[in-house]
């Protein structure tokens, strides 16, 4: 009989073939194992989330936007505090401008010269702005409140402007604001002071003129006072201090 063809002895054979192939090569048949059983954990896991909402979160859409609106306690506590802003400051109304006065020094009051007697004014009209050195008045040329050192006659434009007492000329000339100027000394250290004229008066420094002696026209050269109806700006001086010409002037009001 030929073994070779007996079926018993065959399996045995190949039995043997595979055990000692299994012997031989465990650890590398262990290791592919391993590697398979792996990589189906890891697909069975991957294939089993891909329809999950992420860990953590919720599918519901409701408790999806709750947690958007209202962010975990841990995050709460550990997020970094911020310093509170200052709140701006709530603008107040807008300051008015404010008129500056004119800052003329207020004068040494003075009484009227002594012996005098009361001179008539040198126009005829009526007083449209008194002598204020103690006090301000307001300058509707100017737009601001200012001190008066004279007074202001109101009279037509080429009115005669004459002189209130015998004197000489001690000056004539053009002032940036009351205009053209004319500047008589009389005794006593007294002074008239005529302004607003026209151009061109008929006098000039040094002539002797006499009481109620013509020396000038009313005008309208006075840039500071042009806004007022037509005048004549008067002054009268102490020893260069300005008074009152009230105190030695009669006018019209006066009389």
């Amino acid at each position: 009989m030929d073994r070779t063809k007996d079926p018993s002895r065959a399996r045995t054979r190949r039995r043997r073939r595979i055990s000692l192939f299994l012997r031989r090569n465990a650890l590398f048949i262990a290791a592919i194992l391993c590697l398979a059983a792996l990589g189906g954990v890891s697909a069975f896991l991957l294939s089993g989330r891909s329809g999950e909402a992420p860990a953590g979160r919720s599918g519901d859409e409701r408790l999806s936007e709750a947690e958007r609106t209202n962010p975990p306690h841990e995050e709460v506590l550990t997020a970094r505090p911020t310093e509170a802003e200052p709140a701006a400051p709530t603008p107040g109304p807008s300051p008015k401008p404010t008129v500056i006065p004119d800052m003329t020094v207020r004068p040494i009051e003075t009484p009227p010269p002594e012996g005098t007697t009361q001179w008539n004014s040198p126009v005829k009209g009526r007083l449209i702005r008194s002598y204020a050195m103690d006090h301000l008045i307001y300058s509707k040329t100017l737009g601001q409140w200012m001190t008066h050192r004279g007074v202001d006659i109101a009279a037509p434009i080429g009115t005669e402007v004459r002189s209130i007492e015998a004197g000489t000329v001690q000056s004539v000339y053009d002032d940036d604001m009351l205009g053209t100027t004319v500047i008589i000394a009389h005794e006593g250290g007294v002074s008239s002071v005529y302004s607003g004229l026209k151009k061109d008066p008929p006098v000039k420094e040094g002539d002797a003129v006499e009481a109620r002696g013509l020396i000038g026209y009313v005008g309208d050269t006075a840039i500071s006072e042009c806004s007022e109806e037509s005048h004549l700006h008067f002054e009268l001086l102490l020893n260069d201090i300005p008074v009152d010409p009230r105190m030695c002037v009669l006018f019209a009001e006066d009389e």
